[in-house]
């Protein structure tokens, strides 16, 4: 079992909710980043003495990434598992979105991501042994309007994965991907882009739900692992039945998407359950 982690991400939603499983049912001491260090140091706080070391910082920002994976490489061994989970999602309009936001999503994304990776795979293949652990997104495997640069970050992030497992098979690392659905968290109110929003945020599975079967992953061999049941069978209808989910997803989504995001602005009706 690992005994050290890194978890990028770390001050809210399933990064927070990573780091205390980790710890609390793991026995794992973590290194938790993020760049809100008050929430790095409440998320010390809540749990044993120790078990938790912060490291505040950008990760688009390639220099805070070195010293990040320095710190990493302090623990003995170096870390043992790297979850990558840190994302950025912005709901707009992709002819009208703001380039500077679309690199910015592409950066902490993918780039980050795969810096990140390459860190991680150069240290435990040299070890012989490790995990790298990507949050994705079933909207890896589909796509969905208002969200064309986020989704092609998670498209490229399974790419990646597969792609490694392919070049890694022997050498006693394993990377894989865990592919949650719509999720209780902040994602949502933060990717509307314009503060906070006046009506009803999306309901999804609890945080506490999906990240207990992604930690439950750790001792599986799956390379995508699902943790929802919504989540498995969006990717399941789209794999099997690719024509008529398409024609779904094209006529429903951007009408039902869009209005989500409209109410959530504007405070309106009432906002229910988002495709993932």
């Amino acid at each position: 079992m690992p005994s050290y982690a890194l978890v990028t991400g770390a001050s809210s939603g399933l990064g927070r909710e990573l780091v205390r499983q980790l710890v609390l049912n793991r026995g794992m001491t973590v290194l938790a980043t993020a760049r809100r260090l008050d929430r790095l140091e409440s998320l010390a706080q809540e749990l044993p003495p120790g078990q938790v070391v912060i490291l505040a910082g950008d990760l688009a920002d390639p220099a805070f990434r070195d010293r990040l994976w320095e710190r990493a490489e302090q623990f003995p061994g170096g870390v043992e598992l790297l979850v990558n989970n840190a994302g950025l999602g912005h709901y707009h309009e992709f002819a009208d979105q703001d380039p500077q936001i679309i690199r910015q999503i592409i950066e902490v994304n993918l780039l980050a991501l795969i810096d990140l990776t390459q860190k991680g795979v150069r240290s435990m293949k040299a070890k012989g042994s490790g995990q790298i652990l990507e949050i994705s997104s079933v909207l890896g495997s589909i796509g969905l309007p208002y969200s064309a640069a986020y989704v092609a970050s998670k498209h490229a992030v399974n790419g990646l994965v597969k792609s490694l497992r392919y070049e890694l098979r022997g050498s006693g690392v394993r990377v894989w991907a865990a592919c949650p659905g719509q999720t209780e968290s902040e994602f949502f109110q933060v990717a509307l882009g314009e503060g906070k929003p006046r009506g009803p945020l999306p309901k999804g599975t609890s945080t506490e739900q999906v990240v207990r079967a992604i930690v439950r992953g750790i001792d599986g061999r799956k390379a995508f692992l699902f943790p929802s049941v919504a989540a498995w069978w969006t990717v399941t209808l789209a794999h099997w039945l690719p024509g008529p989910f398409d024609a779904l997803m094209a006529r429903w989504s951007p009408r039902f998407f869009g209005a989500q995001i409209e109410r959530a602005r504007s405070g309106t009706g009432e906002i229910k359950s988002s495709a993932p």
